[in-house]
């Protein structure tokens, strides 16, 4: 070759033909290789993303429906569901409704539905017009969901997820939601495909039951003959298709193992297939012409070469000086313009860099709020979770608490009286010390199951004209000792304050409720400032439940953390805590804005963060008089030697309160039950005053009263109970008086003497006269 080179040597522009030659045919024969494996490439990574967009549809849609699942199965196992209270769960379902779903169904194991929350409660319900699904979770005791079915109720077409409820291990109900198609198509939206492609859920039948556009057309409709004939071999795969609308795609689909359901996304083949005839095109026709074009160029610029070489030459020359350059001129138009692209090619990437970097942080920020949001709507539902959880807790705390306190009172009432006959036999100072003791111990127990009672029921008030300064001095101890030595607690009492009219136990318990907030408001310590003030009518700033009236102004101030507007704005709204998990129950402020308005009055709160928080109490104030003092206490003496009946199931309890008469100088017979109450009565034995318990076995004290009166119609009657929510007998009583377990002999002494005097003049705090209905 060299040889023949020597012999004819050849031109610039022939060498330059050879070498288009030589170098365009293999770069065309690898650049249509290179092409068309891109191509293929482009497909298999779309036929990748757009399976991978599948397999994250469906598990969005296992996912939904699984959370539907337990959220059934949460309330499938709620208390009253179990105890067949169906008008409580009645509540609780629609409560549940407001989270998700259409509607929300109870049927029994027959198909027959029990409870709808798209019907009132009570109304006659019609039996599931399809139960396939319904005898599914019968038969397997697990959840179920059923394809598109026409509901019995809403009569149009849904979707049911349901749950067996069990009892004894046995299914007993079938507790189902109705799913819309719409909120599964919404699912569909969520997953933010191109406006051309088509998705759907189908069901376990191939029918249509959602759809990212046209629902309202192929909503029940079977899917595309050439994917139902896939879906019937099982098979997951890209497949050629024509969708319900005429349009051919490629589709891919996906099965749920979970729910028999099944996912899919259909491409449109133009959109699939652009880049293949793009190749080809490039390929045939770009190829022939780049081909002639080379030849050209090669033998045209072969004769223009030497100068725009030569031009060239001069340059390089000039960059091996290391002297700054301007632009580089070969001398040739070719070449001039090959710079400059270049130039502007690179200044234009540089363009393209920034512009993908600001829609990189615009998509990331997108990605971050689509998340916070994600985030904010789970812990609402883990909120409302727990406020269920919270509401059921507290319902079995007052079933338990009522259930013992008559006992346990009983108790404390043998204990009180046992000590109080113990009295006047202990001479010794260390055992009058034992005894006071032992008395304070029993005081504490009665009013700690007060409280208990106080707590998970609403209370019968008892207001009393009070001066608020007294109330705030008397507790200020107590408070010392429950929010301890960190926090300082201050008084700052107004003269003259003006009384108010409260139930003083209540008022109480409201104060020390907004203390123990104001000691956790300041970990590490800091300072409580009680403040009392007058408010007149004509102020400002009074609030709109008090306007226009004088008031009494208790305030309480912390240096705490302080509470923002949106905390502020819920505060008193039951079961809200700001607190970690088991430290508060969100009930104390609830309760303190309950008792306040129930005592006419008004409470706001002012807080800043890290500024500390101020709870103004406003009491209305009373024109009844001055606060109400203790009474001189009755002499212990009967003034009359007055026959007593005392009727008690509790034999401690009913000894006690016969010795304490006894000792006081009444002539007393005991009965263990209302029959043999009744049976001493009958025989015609002397009785001035019947004591009867109010909650016995057999015959209750009210019954027994009623028929005793049958025979002594003027029978004079004093009920005695352990029970601290006194206004649940009002309408069994009537206008006799109620005796508190445990009381002390002095308390029996003056109630047993207003009941024979017929008065209640002097009424003890432990007597509570009940109005007639």
């Amino acid at each position: 070759m060299k040889i023949l080179l020597r012999g004819h040597r050849l031109g610039i522009p022939a060498r330059l033909t050879m070498l288009a030659l030589v170098t365009a045919l293999p770069l065309a024969a690898v650049g249509s290789f290179v092409i068309l494996r891109s191509v293929d490439d482009q497909r298999a990574q779309m036929q990748s993303d757009v399976k991978q967009m599948v397999e994250s549809f469906g598990a969005d849609v296992d996912r939904e429906i699984s959370a539907i699942w337990a959220e059934l199965q949460v309330l499938a196992t709620s208390p009253s569901l179990q105890s067949g209270n169906f008008q409580e769960f009645d509540q609780q379902m629609r409560a549940a409704l407001k989270i998700r779903g259409t509607s929300i169904v109870l049927h029994d194991t027959h198909a027959q539905q029990l409870l709808s929350t798209n019907r009132p409660f009570g109304e006659p319900l019609p039996r599931a017009t399809n139960s396939e699904m319904h005898d599914r979770v019968v038969a397997t005791g697990k959840p179920q969901i059923s394809d598109l079915i026409m509901g019995a109720v809403l009569k149009r077409p849904i979707l049911t997820v349901g749950v067996p409820v069990f009892r004894d291990g046995e299914v007993v109900y079938v507790l189902a939601m109705g799913l819309g198609p719409e909120i599964l198509s919404a699912l569909v939206q969520e997953q933010k495909l191109s406006p051309d492609w088509t998705a759907a859920i189908l069901d376990r039948n191939g029918i249509i039951v959602g759809r990212n556009h046209g629902l309202d057309r192929f909503l029940g409709h079977p899917v595309a003959p050439m994917l139902h004939q896939k879906l019937a071999e099982a098979i997951e795969s890209w497949i050629p298709n024509v969708t319900s609308d005429g349009i051919p795609v490629y589709s891919t689909f996906r099965r749920s193992t979970m729910t028999g359901w099944t996912v899919a996304i259909g491409l449109p083949r133009e959109f699939v297939d652009a880049p293949l005839r793009r190749a080809q095109w490039i390929l045939f026709g770009g190829g022939a012409a780049a081909l002639a074009l080379s030849l050209t160029l090669a033998w045209w610029v072969g004769w223009g070469i030497r100068r725009p070489v030569k031009a060239l030459a001069t340059d390089a020359r000039f960059l091996g000086s290391g002297k700054p350059l301007g632009p580089l001129i070969g001398g040739a138009r070719e070449l001039d313009q090959v710079g400059e692209a270049l130039r502007q090619a690179a200044t234009e990437l540089v363009r393209n860099r920034e512009q993908l970097e600001t829609m990189v942080a615009d998509r990331t920020q997108e990605l971050a709020a689509t998340n916070e949001r994600l985030r904010a709507e789970i812990g609402a539902r883990e909120q409302a979770q727990a406020a269920l959880l919270q509401a059921q807790k507290m319902e079995a705390m007052g079933q338990l608490t009522g259930g013992v306190a008559h006992d346990f009172n009983n108790l404390l009432t043998a204990v009180s009286g046992s000590l109080a006959l113990l009295e006047s036999r202990i001479t010794d100072e260390r055992g009058v010390q034992l005894l006071r003791i032992a008395q304070r111990s029993v005081s504490r127990g009665a009013k700690l199951t007060e409280s208990l009672l106080a707590f998970a029921r609403k209370q019968r008030l008892d207001p009393v004209p009070a001066d608020l300064n007294t109330v705030v001095v008397e507790i200020s101890e107590m408070l010392r000792r429950s929010i301890g030595v960190s926090v300082e607690v201050k008084n700052v009492l107004a003269s003259d304050l003006w009384p108010v009219l409260i139930d003083v136990t209540q008022i109480e318990t409201a104060l020390l409720n907004v203390a123990l907030n104001a000691r956790d408001a300041m970990p590490g310590g800091g300072v409580l400032v009680i403040e009392t003030a007058n408010i007149r009518a004509r102020d400002n700033e009074l609030p709109v439940e008090v306007a226009g009236q004088d008031c009494v102004l208790v305030s309480l101030c912390d240096t705490g953390t302080g509470m923002s507007p949106e905390v502020i704005e819920r505060a008193f709204e039951p079961f809200f805590t700001t607190k970690e998990i088991g430290k508060g129950t969100g009930l104390g402020l609830s309760m303190v804005f309950g008792v306040v308005r129930q005592s006419g009055g008004a409470v706001r709160i002012r807080s800043r963060l890290r500024e500390g928080t101020t709870v103004q109490i406003y009491l209305p104030r009373t024109i009844e008089g001055k606060a109400r003092r203790p009474r001189r206490g009755v002499k212990l003496q009967a003034s009359e030697r007055a026959h007593i009946l005392v009727v008690d199931d509790d034999p401690d309890v009913r000894w006690i309160i016969a010795e304490d008469l006894r000792e006081i100088g009444y002539l007393v017979t005991e009965a263990d039950s209302g029959r043999a109450a009744l049976a001493i009565l009958e025989r015609g034995d002397p009785c001035d005053l019947m004591i009867a318990d109010l909650v016995m076995t057999g015959l209750t004290g009210v019954d027994t009263v009623r028929l005793a009166r049958r025979t002594r119609s003027d029978l004079k009657v004093l009920f005695c109970s352990g029970y601290a929510d006194m206004s649940r007998f009002e309408e069994d009583i009537g206008g006799d008086a109620l005796l508190k377990k445990p009381f002390r002999t002095v308390t029996l002494a003056e109630a047993v003497h207003a009941a024979l005097q017929r008065t209640t003049q002097g009424a003890v705090d432990n007597v509570v006269h009940l109005r007639t209905s």
